[in-house]
């Protein structure tokens, strides 16, 4: 089975031969997918790419680069320009931490890992994702704490702690895996290195034995910090690569690199390939079945119907084929039955004879009457029918793993596609649009508050806020045309969906709005205005109990490409192909990214399936405002939604 992200090894070995990227600074953050990919400038050999769960390595595969969102963004604004000081590994375990400048970059190689970003304070300032946790809690402002860790090197163990640690397992290399932490190839890997049968159990295990283990661990261990890389393919398909060269798969395809990274590059970019191919050959298979059950349909359709015209040519022609049968049966002991009338051929040892009727050669067996004849034939016509049945239940289903993989396959092309989107300039806040066609925007945290007022803001702009303490600020953009009341309440839904009272759980929050004029980030003389606050001057107009309902639509852009919009169910659904109504709920971020994926593929046609299936995760993610409830997913209008109007303003 492929390897699916590094080892605690692999991180370990990584971490130790990082040194070329030690003292680069970072150029630039951009994505590749759900990748990080860090330009480095320095002695380092290729960028740094990172995605959270899976791996972290040096790459010369970047491709086509994307403009950041999200945590890559975040990454970009305060990692830019910063030199990386130092790497660490955290205990034995995936988790490495980057110091960077003045902050500490955290990333998880785990299952459904994190990347976390903080202060020199160890405070979160940004994440991959947010949760709650059994163990902690990854939220804006909080201390980053990491998952429970492995802190034993495995490696430098004595014999006496290894053979106590082994009677963790039923086996050696489950007492190797649970008793030591050790990697599962890793364990393999010294198992059969020691010359030992990998079901064989600890307590078993002779000291000679236990001191051979520990031996092997350590030349494993020391040949792993050498810096080479080994990639293993099985009929050309990669599902290995190690720092150390697996001498248990010398029968297969083993591939030797000068550098660890090297290997770890091929190993997650071939297998994207490689998934390509199997789609391919699967398809290949597919249409092979799909034809073979076609052909014998048709066979067994063609054979029962040949067998209908017998019976009914014998029906025809009865007192014929009576005496016939009558003819051959007088004459059977004597073998002479084949001087009958229109008898072709006699078979005495098996007991029938052949005879023409009409043109057709018809089969009957000795002691048959013409009427037991014409039972059978329409009996083995229904056992014919029955196989066609049954072939066209094959071909029913065939078909519909062709449409499922032909999904799956329109739905890469389309993801791939997509990556080359052109990401205009308010994506990377949060944005909607009205009913009548005009932007508003709104900031992610404080400092994106505070940034888009100062830049974005003019004295004509309506500035909408929710009646809470925490939330985006919202700019309603009036340069091409003035909103109506209709306008201002779609911008107000951006206001209060993303703010604190949604992850409060409020069912509705008051949202007022004033002039842009009557917006300043200048505090009066003696008083201080913190990051993202604001002075607002004058009267304000209140929405009163805007309901926290979000509608979240996947819509094509004018460009053809499906695009994650939000706003109001009024908008969303005019635009969307599909769409889905959030609350406030106990449902998490990922529980419901995932249910609304799940929920759009399957009310879309089946020509439409793979938009939504092309939609990034993250994408859909990153617009929900917290804990919430999928209330219902609907198909949309689906009108064409124009980006490009709001490039200029």
């Amino acid at each position: 089975m492929a390897r699916e992200s590094m080892s605690n090894l692999d991180l370990h070995v990584w971490v130790k031969l990082s040194n070329s990227i030690l003292g680069c600074r970072i150029d630039n953050v951009y994505a590749i997918g759900d990748n990080i990919v860090f330009r480095l400038r320095g002695g380092a050999s290729g960028a740094l790419l990172i995605q959270p769960g899976t791996r972290i390595h040096l790459t010369k595969r970047t491709g086509m680069l994307e403009k950041p969102q999200g945590i890559a963004y975040s990454l970009r604004r305060y990692l830019r320009e910063s030199k990386i000081m130092s790497i660490e590994q955290l205990g034995f375990d995936r988790v490495a931490r980057f110091t960077i400048g003045s902050n500490i970059l955290y990333v998880e190689v785990l299952p459904r890992g994190f990347i976390v970003l903080t202060d020199s304070n160890n405070r979160i300032i940004a994440s991959s994702r947010y949760a709650s946790l059994r163990d902690r809690v990854i939220k804006q402002g909080l201390e980053y704490k990491p998952p429970p860790l492995q802190t034993l090197n495995p490696f430098a163990l004595d014999v006496d702690i290894v053979a106590e640690r082994l009677q963790a397992g039923v086996d050696i290399v489950r007492g190797l895996i649970k008793g030591l932490g050790l990697p599962g190839e890793v364990a393999e890997e010294v198992t059969y290195r020691s010359g030992l049968k990998p079901d064989i159990k600890p307590d078993s295990l002779s000291k000679t034995d236990i001191n051979v283990i520990v031996s092997e661990l350590r030349k494993l261990y020391l040949e792993s910090l050498e810096g080479k890389g080994y990639l293993v393919l099985i009929d050309d398909k990669p599902v290995e690569a190690t720092p150390f060269k697996p001498l248990r798969f010398t029968s297969h395809s083993i591939i030797e690199y000068t550098d660890f990274n090297d290997a770890l590059d091929e190993l997650f970019s071939r297998r994207i390939e490689a998934i390509d191919a199997e789609l391919e050959a699967e398809k290949s298979r597919l249409e092979k079945s799909l034809r073979e059950a076609m052909e014998m349909k048709g066979k067994y359709e063609a054979e029962a119907e040949r067998l209908k015209v017998i019976a009914e040519a014998i029906a025809r022609n009865y007192d014929i084929v009576n005496s016939i049968v009558e003819c051959v049966k007088l004459n059977w002991r004597s073998r002479e039955s084949n001087k009958c009338m229109n008898v072709v051929s006699v078979d005495y040892n098996n007991g029938y004879y052949d005879l023409t009727v009409e043109g057709f050669n018809i089969r009957v067996f000795y002691g048959e009457t013409p009427q037991d004849t014409i039972i059978r034939l329409y009996r083995e016509a229904g056992e014919y029918m029955g196989k066609a049945e049954r072939a066209q239940h094959a071909i029913e289903g065939v078909l519909r793993d062709l449409e499922e993989l032909e999904v799956k396959v329109k739905a890469r092309a389309l993801a791939s596609k997509i990556k080359t989107r052109r990401v205009y300039w308010f994506e990377r806040f949060r944005w909607t649009i009205t009913r009548n066609s005009i932007l508003a925007i709104g900031g992610r945290d404080a400092s994106q508050n505070d940034s888009m007022v100062r830049k974005y803001l003019l004295d004509n702009d309506i500035f909408l806020h929710a009646d809470i303490k925490g939330g985006s600020a919202v700019i309603l953009k009036t340069v091409r045309v003035k909103p109506t009341v209709d306008d201002i309440r779609d911008a107000a839904i951006l206001a209060a969906c993303y703010s604190k009272a949604w992850k409060i759980g409020y069912a509705s929050i008051d949202v007022y709005w004033v002039y842009g004029h009557q917006v300043s980030k200048s505090a009066p003389p003696g008083e201080y205005l913190r990051t993202g606050a604001f002075m607002v001057y004058g009267n304000r107009n209140y929405l009163n109990n805007v309901k926290l309902e979000l509608a979240l639509g996947v819509a094509i852009d004018s460009r053809g490409y499906p695009i994650v919009v939000v706003g109001s169910k009024d908008v969303v659904s005019m635009y969307s192909k599909v769409y889905a109504i959030i609350l406030p709920g106990d449902g998490t971020v990922d529980e419901v990214t995932d249910s609304i994926r799940e929920k759009m593929a399957s009310i879309l046609d089946k020509s439409e399936k793979h938009i939504a299936l092309a939609i990034r995760r993250e994408d859909i993610r990153d617009k929900i405002p917290g804990n919430s409830r999928l209330i219902k997913v609907n198909r949309g209008m689906g009108e064409t939604i124009n980006l490009d109007i709001f490039e200029s303003i």
